[in-house]
């Protein structure tokens, strides 16, 4: 499994058509080998099989608004490489 972690600087919240929507900028990705979500489902009693993509959103809040959200992909490794062959198909 491969993980990317991005992170926001402080985000702008937002409220239109009944959705809330969170404009922000993202740092540099992190990128490193894990299975964390994995292992968290498996503590959990909630097993997946190896080949299951999986994904975290974690807010934090200062009172009501939004200020900083976490996204992180976690992705079999053959869906990384899928990814990156049409990135490069993209880029030529």
């Amino acid at each position: 499994m491969i993980q990317i972690i991005l992170e926001s600087d402080p985000i702008i919240p937002e409220w239109e058509h009944d959705e809330e929507r969170l404009t922000l900028r993202l740092s540099p990705a992190r990128v490193s080998r894990s299975t964390l979500l994995h292992g968290k489902l498996d503590e959990a009693g909630l097993p997946v099989q190896a080949t299951e993509a999986l994904g975290l959103i974690a807010t934090r809040y200062m009172g009501d608004l939004a200020r900083q959200v976490r996204v992180i992909l976690e992705l079999p490794d053959d869906v990384w490489d899928d990814l990156a062959e049409r990135a490069d198909a993209l880029l030529e």
